[in-house]
């Protein structure tokens, strides 16, 4: 019996692992339009972008990705944050390691309950999320501490959202000093605000009556300007007309209109 060449058989188990590679990438990219396209709609629905986790490459980010979506638009911010925690770990692209923190660190915060803090636990426990997402974001300097040097602007302006949050959990009493000073400031300001009206009425007047004055002497100038120049036309033309009726050519000329004010 004729023994099968080595290389045939290494090429055809090469041609079958291409196959299914190429199988497993038709299939993704046909599945996730699916889920897009479901997803923009409105449509939610998990199942079909889960069965992706069974085979999943290339760019493994994905289906993590496009779950924690998902969840995150269900109001599921935990099953979200969980997702987009796993995205992180496949070794995403810049372009979108970036969405992926600031999705990450939404979720984490909208995991907490800000209406509901009525124990000293559930404080610390939303003071332990919110550094969490704070830290998701300052890590490889999309965010930064201080200073400009930031990757990306919305990752440094949720990250100081986070730190004024922060602040009122940690200092109840100096946020509660601040909204009051800001409430007398806002209510000086307004009676500054009322008095200064009511002290500049008279002035206000005095000068509206004055401007009125001008108006009225600027009119008036305007009119005699007006008149003079119409009986200096108005002679001006009779003196022609008696010309030009001399030499059987006319009478006085039309009268032109007067420009109105």
């Amino acid at each position: 019996m004729k023994k099968t060449p080595l290389r045939y058989i290494f090429l055809l188990v090469f041609s079958f692992v291409i196959c299914i590679a190429g199988a497993s990438i038709v299939t993704r990219v046909l599945v996730n339009k699916v889920f897009v396209k479901r997803y923009n709609a409105g449509n939610y629905d998990t199942k079909l972008e889960e069965k992706l986790l069974l085979l999943n490459f290339p760019e493994s980010y994905t289906p993590f990705y496009n779950l924690g979506d998902a969840y995150y638009k269900q109001e599921s911010y935990s099953e979200a944050a969980g997702y987009f925690t796993e995205a992180l770990k496949m070794y995403p692209p810049e372009d979108k390691e970036c969405s992926i923190r600031i999705n990450l660190a939404l979720a984490l915060c909208n995991t907490i309950d800000f209406d509901d803090l009525s124990s000293q636990d559930k404080i610390d426990t939303a003071i332990y999320v919110l550094y969490k997402a704070r830290d998701v974001l300052l890590e490889n300097g999309w965010a930064v501490e201080e200073g400009d040097n930031f990757r990306d602007a919305d990752a440094q302006q949720l990250k100081e959202d986070i730190d004024k949050m922060l602040e009122k959990l940690e200092n109840p009493d100096k946020s509660n000093d601040d909204r009051q000073k800001d409430d007398k400031s806002s209510e000086q300001e307004k009676d500054d605000s009322s008095d200064g009206e009511n002290k500049s009425s008279p002035k206000e007047k005095r000068q509206q009556d004055e401007l009125q004055k001008s108006k009225e002497g600027a009119m008036k100038e305007r009119q005699e300007t007006r008149q003079s120049s119409e009986g200096e036309k108005r002679a001006r033309e009779k003196e022609e007309g008696q010309v030009g009726g001399s030499d059987g050519q006319g009478g006085e000329g039309t009268p032109q209109p007067v420009k109105q004010w």
